[in-house]
């Protein structure tokens, strides 16, 4: 090594220059990766990133489009396609109606819609009000309608005492028919109405849950014809007429529901002086004497016809033992508390309604209820003469068809022991 003349070695002085080029190469190198860097976040702002071709949101195309015009579609055409009314099908029904989304609470969420767009999505994102969603449906619930039933007061329609027939109709019925309403399962319909709106679309359906009409009277279901009627006379204003009355009063309007008995007796019950019964002549023993609730037996001889001519089952009864001439022959019935009765049976589908009318000289019992194509023929035979106090023996059948077709045949067979 050859020194200096001032004695200085140069191996020190290449050292130092050694060290500050190894310095400069890796500040360069620096600066070659932050300007790298630098020009990559430049050139990603001046070429952002287009939505794939094909691609829509809600059915408005977005295919291409950068962030910037994404956001400028949702705003506007998107916003127009989730705001468009939507039809809706309520199904099993021919009822269809009309939601406004905005007014129904479902608004877009452009910022959100946005971002799932970027991530693929192709439906817009909304947002729901609850509680207006399920008001808007509530509105358009069909809700039923009662069908109403109103019973005419009795009028004079059979009082033949021989031979005659009933058919059920339609009189005296005013019946105007409700209709079922429906409603809806309001989670599932909002959610088919919120995938609507989020998807575009204008038509959604919904199921429907059937709301049965109901009656008024609720104990009238089922009651539309008039099945049974007839009417008796009676000279005005004696004391019986009295009792006719006030039994007539408290058995009008009482309805047998299906399958059940009605007892006269029970009905009424004993006949007091408290309850406005009062002494009037009756058959008692073959003799004719007064008794409270006398001629009670008038207003149970037209309710028995009346129930003979609607075809149900008479399960007890009894007849004068001497033939009073306002009556039918046979079809009429006597009653005595604790003693002799009437006992129907209403063996149909539906309630049988008892109505009642009486004037000042007669008294019509109507019942109601239905029997369909029903037809009642009754017909009384002969008198067959019994004793020297003009008893007669004599029989009546009662035939009853239903839809044109012999349903069943009763017949009575009384014997008087002479005349009142």
């Amino acid at each position: 090594m050859e020194a200096t003349p001032a004695g200085t070695v140069y191996e020190h002085h290449e050292r130092r220059w050694y060290a500050r080029f190894w310095v400069l190469i890796v500040a360069a190198l620096v600066v070659l990766v932050v300007a790298a860097a630098v020009a990559a976040v430049v050139m990603t702002r001046r070429t952002p990133a287009l939505l794939p071709a094909g691609r829509s949101v809600a059915g408005v195309a977005v295919g291409g489009l950068d962030e910037r015009r994404l956001r400028a579609t949702v705003e506007s055409e998107v916003r127009t396609r989730v705001g468009q009314p939507v039809t809706v099908q309520v199904t099993d029904t021919d009822r269809t109606f009309t939601l406004d989304p905005v007014t129904a609470g479902i608004t877009l969420d452009v910022d959100a819609t946005v971002k799932a767009a970027l991530d693929g999505a192709d439906t817009a994102a909304v947002t729901v009000d609850a509680a207006k969603l399920r008001t808007a449906l509530d509105a358009q619930k069909q809700a039923a309608t009662d069908t109403v039933v109103k019973l005419a007061t009795p009028t004079p329609r059979l009082e033949a005492k021989g031979d005659t027939s009933f058919t059920a109709s339609t009189a005296g019925v005013d019946r105007t028919a409700g209709k079922a309403g429906w409603t809806v399962d309001e989670k599932a319909a909002a959610s088919a109405i919120e995938s609507a709106v989020r998807s575009g679309r204008s038509k959604t359906s919904v199921t429907s849950t059937a709301v049965p009409s109901t009656t008024t009277p609720a104990e009238l279901a089922g009651v539309d014809q008039l099945i049974g009627t007839f009417t008796t006379y009676h000279p005005c204003c004696a004391p019986r007429v009295t009792n006719i009355h006030l039994i007539a009063k408290i058995v009008d309007g009482t309805v047998i529901k299906p399958g059940t008995k009605f007892s006269l007796n029970e009905k009424v019950g004993e006949r007091t002086e408290a309850k406005g019964f009062v002494a009037a002549p009756a058959i008692v023993d073959g003799e004719l004497e007064d008794q409270l609730g006398g001629g009670i037996s008038q207003f149970s001889t037209t309710l028995f016809n009346a129930a003979w001519f609607a075809g149900l089952p008479i399960l007890k009864h009894q007849p004068h033992s001497k033939y009073i001439s306002r009556y039918p022959p046979a079809r009429e019935a006597t009653l005595d508390w604790g003693n002799i009765d009437q006992v129907i049976r209403n063996d149909t589908d539906a309630p049988v309604v008892i109505r009642v009318k009486t004037t000042g000289t007669s008294v019509t019992v109507a019942l109601y209820g239905h029997t369909g194509e029903r037809k009642v023929a009754s017909v009384t035979g002969a008198r067959n003469p019994t004793g020297a106090e003009g008893g007669f023996s004599i029989r009546v059948t009662r035939t009853v068809y239903d839809d044109g077709t012999k349903a069943g045949t009763d017949t009575l067979r009384w014997t008087y022991d002479g005349l009142d």
